[in-house]
């Protein structure tokens, strides 16, 4: 008997859900019984492990990608599972429910490995030589195919309709929820279309933001919550800096949607739609979300052990030598005699750069001195900008098409493996791709952050700070870090030059000892 049952073909069950209820439910009971009847039917092996999708779409080719219909042809391909084994199925729209094209290809591949496909509600099977030789059970399968895929189609313009009308009917100023999810510091008001803030998250939310802006890192701050045992988002047992990542970049803390929407044909691209301002409560405003968006994209004047302690350097991550660019840092030459100045770090380190000590007890009489004349001169902002997320769209939508016109050939028969070079070409393509997606993030982000209304409510809040809080060069240096990318003190000219992050620049003297010179 075991000799027997040794020498029995080998069958799989594939399952696929679109939901976790249906795994939950009747669905998951029936295709497993339904498999084990045939499977005793027709004197098969049935293994006890199935492969099972759950909640992965077969209209985008998702299973076929990454789920575990993926791992069933794999395993075929490296010989874990023997040509003359069977798949069994529901029903051939549980493999693909993709064009009848691709779906009909993907059944011939399956075959033409040697497995042969049953579909278990009508008990019919599918194999090379049927569908080599039966043209009726082929066209009955090209059929089964296009139902389904006809079905999900019709499925997901109803969807995108009722999403679209959705976002329409919130941008016309209605009020309209569009989904009862919201971000972990929120939930669904009683009223049914609105939200509200879940009181003590909120506050986690501002302490977060206040502890990013008073310079303390992602990574810190995690560390900080847990210790102190503040409770997680979630279902998570700690804070990741990931997670305060999350939180600090995005704009639902103002109170702001951001709605996406994916091309029919495949959900996971998906593109952002017109922000909603007003959708969600704001939790914090949202001058104090740009503020650390501008924090951000610049320098930290102190890293590892030093981080947590006070800066005794206003322009810490700033300062840039105007020989090589590099970093000018604070060093003392006399600790007794408090003989501080700022030099090159490059030029420290003996890699090459002419070394200039400056100073620093020039360096912030000049900023005082002439801060009236620093703040007035802020730019409106920066005209290049727009020119430049232009192009980078341009360009983006080259490569896209690019990257179309090759996929297209692969799936018109194309094969790959004959031609390296396009395998090459297409991963090209996909890199530079990523990295022109992140460049135009980053410029739409810089044209909301930097513009230049908000360019000069940073620099009156700069000139408020050094007024108010001269000493306090930790608030000073996050006040200029919000406002300038770089302050090269250039000793050859005795200028002090603070670029502005969002264009343009303004120059301060301060006087040069003639040894310095």
């Amino acid at each position: 008997m075991t000799e027997e049952r040794r020498h029995r073909p080998k069958a799989y069950s594939y399952l696929r859900f679109s939901t976790p209820d249906q795994m939950k439910g009747d669905s998951f009971k029936r295709q497993s019984s339904l498999a084990q009847e045939y499977a005793d039917q027709h004197d098969l092996d049935l293994d006890e492990h199935s492969f099972e999708d759950l909640g992965i779409s077969a209209y985008q080719g998702r299973n076929q990608e990454a789920g575990a219909l993926r791992l069933f042809l794999r395993a075929v391909e490296e010989g874990a599972i023997e040509p003359g084994s069977y798949l069994l199925v529901e029903s051939l729209d549980r493999i693909s429910r993709q064009s009848a094209r691709k779906a009909s290809s993907l059944l011939g591949d399956i075959c033409d490995m040697g497995i042969t496909v049953v579909t278990l509600f009508d008990g019919k099977a599918y194999d090379q030589e049927i569908l080599d030789r039966d043209p009726v059970a082929f066209i009955m399968a090209v059929l089964t195919f296009m139902r389904a895929n006809e079905e999900s189609a019709t499925k997901a313009r109803r969807l995108r309709s009722a999403w679209q009308n959705k976002r329409k009917r919130i941008t016309d100023g209605e009020a309209v929820r569009l989904t009862s999810r919201a971000p972990q510091w929120l939930q669904p008001a009683c009223d049914g279309v609105s939200f509200e803030i879940i009181p003590d998250r909120g506050e986690i939310v501002r302490r977060i933001f206040k502890l990013a802006l008073d310079g303390v890192g992602k990574k810190s701050i995690a560390e900080r919550l847990n210790s102190e045992e503040v409770p997680v988002f979630g279902r998570g047992r700690h804070w990741h800096t990931s997670y305060v990542d999350k939180i600090l970049n995005n704009p639902a803390t103002y109170g702001t949607l951001t709605p996406f929407t994916s091309r029919p044909e495949r959900k996971a691209d998906r593109e952002a739609c017109e922000p909603v301002e007003g959708y969600y409560p704001a939790v914090i405003d949202r001058e104090t979300f740009e503020r650390f968006q501008s924090l951000k994209a610049s320098k930290a004047p102190r890293r590892g052990r030093h981080s947590k302690k006070g800066l005794q350097n206003v322009l810490g991550g700033l300062a840039t030598c105007p020989l090589c660019g590099s970093t000018m840092a604070r060093v003392t030459k006399n600790a007794a005699k408090g003989w501080v100045y700022l030099a090159c770090q490059r030029a420290r380190q003996g890699a090459g750069c002419r070394y200039n000590a400056v100073r620093y007890d020039l360096i912030e009489p000049a900023i005082h001195d002439q801060l009236g004349h620093l703040i007035a001169d802020c730019p409106t902002g920066d005209d290049s900008l727009d020119e430049e997320i232009t192009q980078t769209r341009n360009n983006l939508e080259g490569v896209e098409g690019a990257l179309t016109n090759i996929l297209e050939s692969i799936e018109n028969g194309l094969d790959p493996k004959q031609y390296p070079a396009i395998g090459e070409r297409l991963s090209d393509l996909q890199n530079h791709r990523d990295e022109l997606t992140e460049t135009l993030s980053e410029l739409c982000q810089r044209q909301t952050t930097f513009s230049g209304a908000m360019a000069t409510r940073r620099a009156v809040s700069l000139g408020k700070a050094i007024r108010d809080h001269p000493d306090d060069k930790t608030l000073v240096n996050s006040h200029m870090r919000e406002c300038f990318s770089k302050v090269v003190v250039d000793f050859l000219s005795g200028d002090l030059v603070f670029n502005w992050k969002h264009g343009g620049e303004t120059r301060l003297l301060y006087k040069v000892p003639a040894f310095e010179s």
